[in-house]
């Protein structure tokens, strides 16, 4: 990853917290920061920031492919754990089960989802503190 692809991800990343934290008025949010990196059956690979609050609130990521990087928020799902991409963002979904993934793309006219990456496995897990 490029140096400004690593400063850009992690000032996304503080703003999604700070975000976060401004909400809950008060400077006492903590969260997990867990970054993520996942192989995927063609080889091809993508990487996951995830921020977990420690108050039970939603998560947020932020999902780095194809030199993009693209803020997701956690939404309900039957199983697993489902990140779907912030409004004016690309149609991503990240459905997670286990130590695997799948990247969807959502289309807003039909309501579909084309399957962009499957099989996704998790090559390392980091946290980045708290």
């Amino acid at each position: 990853m490029s140096r400004f692809n690593a400063s850009t991800l992690t000032a996304g990343l503080f703003v999604l917290v700070s975000a976060v934290a401004c909400e809950h008025g008060d400077s006492g949010f903590q969260a997990e920061i867990k970054k993520v990196d996942y192989l995927c059956e063609n080889g091809q690979r993508l990487q996951l920031k995830y921020v977990t609050p420690h108050d039970g609130e939603p998560g947020l990521a932020t999902l780095t492919y194809r030199n993009a990087i693209v803020p997701m928020h956690q939404e309900r799902a039957a199983s697993g754990v489902l990140y779907v991409a912030d409004k004016g963002q690309p149609g991503y979904r990240w459905h997670t089960k286990g130590e695997g993934g799948v990247l969807l793309m959502h289309s807003l006219g039909n309501g579909e989802e084309e399957v962009v990456l499957r099989d996704c496995r998790s090559t390392e897990t980091r946290n980045e503190g708290n």
